[in-house]
């Protein structure tokens, strides 16, 4: 069974200007990235929620190409779970010499809802599946 694409309503995905920045950098200066498209993509679930991770990858046939709401020239790519979970995201980039933090950082603004064991007390947060 997988995920209907066509149950799920498009993310709302926004960028912060320092994160667009850098990645403008990172096309301008990669060339290995070619052809690539820029992947959101939830890693793994833990108590407090979803963990998200970002990178670099070539485009599947079940994936979504999302609009960026802030910037019209530029698109990510989700699979259909990530995306039926990730609706109102932030994507910024940390940059922190001290701790030698680096790097893109997705924040669900509905990271609440998804604490613990959410599907089994709202079946809304469930996908549509198909067979």
């Amino acid at each position: 069974m997988k995920i209907d694409k066509n149950c799920i309503t498009y993310p709302k995905v926004y960028f912060t200007n320092f994160a667009k920045e850098q990645l403008q950098l990172i096309i301008e200066n990669d060339f290995t990235l070619k052809g690539k498209y820029l992947r959101i993509l939830i890693s793994g679930k833990g108590c407090d929620g979803f963990k998200y991770s970002v990178g670099f990858a070539d485009l599947n046939d079940d994936d979504l190409n999302i609009s960026v709401e802030n910037d019209d020239n530029f698109e990510v790519i989700m699979d259909p779970f990530t995306a039926f979970y990730l609706q109102n995201t932030e994507v910024d980039y940390v940059l922190d010499l001290e701790t030698g933090d680096e790097g893109f950082v997705v924040t669900n603004k509905d990271q609440k809802k998804f604490h613990g064991k959410f599907w089994k007390k709202n079946n809304d947060l469930v996908p549509t599946l198909t067979k």
